[in-house]
């Protein structure tokens, strides 16, 4: 007989694939981030806990894996609302500046 313990299969649900949203939002990748990865693997954790104990306890260690995979991804290029309007205001004040020196 064999001793080996049984592996589970994890089944990706909802919070997987949020999970893998967000992460796609931030331009991380699992398979080059171990963090990433193990962020992913909690999630699946998570859709499969067997009782709300372990849920809890797998939340909570996929809350801390992800607060560090958003503080090492990388400074996202657009702006937000406020960058926005900032430059729409600078390119209508430019023509009118520029014609305001001469």
């Amino acid at each position: 007989m064999d001793d080996a313990p049984k592996r589970r299969t994890l089944r990706a649900g909802a919070v997987t694939k949020a999970t893998q949203a967000e992460l796609a939002e931030l331009g991380v990748k699992p398979d080059g981030n171990a963090q990433a990865a193990t962020a992913v693997r909690l999630a699946k954790e998570l859709d499969c806990a067997p009782d709300p104990k372990a849920a809890a306890a797998v939340a909570r260690e996929l809350r801390m894996a992800m607060r560090v995979v958003v503080a090492a991804a990388p400074p996202k290029e657009s702006g937000d609302r406020i960058d926005e309007i900032a430059k729409r205001r600078e390119r209508r004040i430019s023509p009118r500046a520029a014609k305001g020196s001469r």
